[in-house]
């Protein structure tokens, strides 16, 4: 009985050590990742908004934290400046495709079309499901109107508030389709402010 109680305490002490240990290395790190993924971001929107925009300001934190309470599938927010003009707004969000959870970012212009899209990350199956991090998926979200609230799909995207679906990756596209509808409702009450 002794045995089993100074095995017990050796791995209990082993245990505290170790989660202490990996306390203090996250605690280094986690600043360096998260500004890893802010310079990802920015790129990303850089992208979307070409000459559109030409600086990316992070959102005020308190009104990003009641977003993000809000609608959860946010993870950050962007304003897009040109000049010291708010030109439009990124809006960082996640979705679930056939592989898992994804993070996309949408820039979305005060004009009502949306600037651009990118996809950030993604666990989705290589050359089906990774089309939509491909420019000729991309390339057919610029200029198109989420004025009325929402954007449909299409696999042939004719009308101005249609975004591609991919045949054959309706999931990974129908995932992209669902996480942007479901920030539009944020983007209104960013922009109504």
């Amino acid at each position: 009985m002794k045995n089993y109680l100074k095995t017990g305490l050796v791995l209990l002490v082993i245990s505290a050590v170790a989660a202490g240990l990996l306390a203090v290395v996250n605690s280094f790190t986690s600043e360096v990742i998260a500004q890893a993924e802010f310079e990802k971001s920015v790129q990303a929107y850089q992208e979307i908004y070409g000459d559109k925009a030409d600086k990316f300001e992070p959102l005020d934190e308190a009104k990003k934290a009641a977003l993000v309470e809000k609608y959860k599938e946010i993870q950050d927010v962007f304003v897009a400046k040109k000049g010291d003009e708010i030109v439009g707004y990124g809006i960082n969000h996640t979705g679930n495709g056939y592989g898992g959870s994804m993070t996309n970012a949408i820039g979305l212009l005060n004009d009502g079309t949306i600037a651009g899209f990118r996809n950030i990350q993604n666990a989705e199956t290589p050359g089906i499901g990774t089309q939509i991090t491909e420019a000729p998926y991309f390339e057919q979200f610029v200029g198109k109107s989420f004025k009325n609230g929402e954007v449909k799909g299409n696999k042939d995207p004719q009308a101005e508030d249609e975004i591609p679906m991919i045949s054959g990756a309706t999931i990974s596209s129908t995932a992209v389709l669902k996480g942007i509808n479901s920030i539009l409702p944020a983007y209104e009450e960013i922009s109504a402010k």
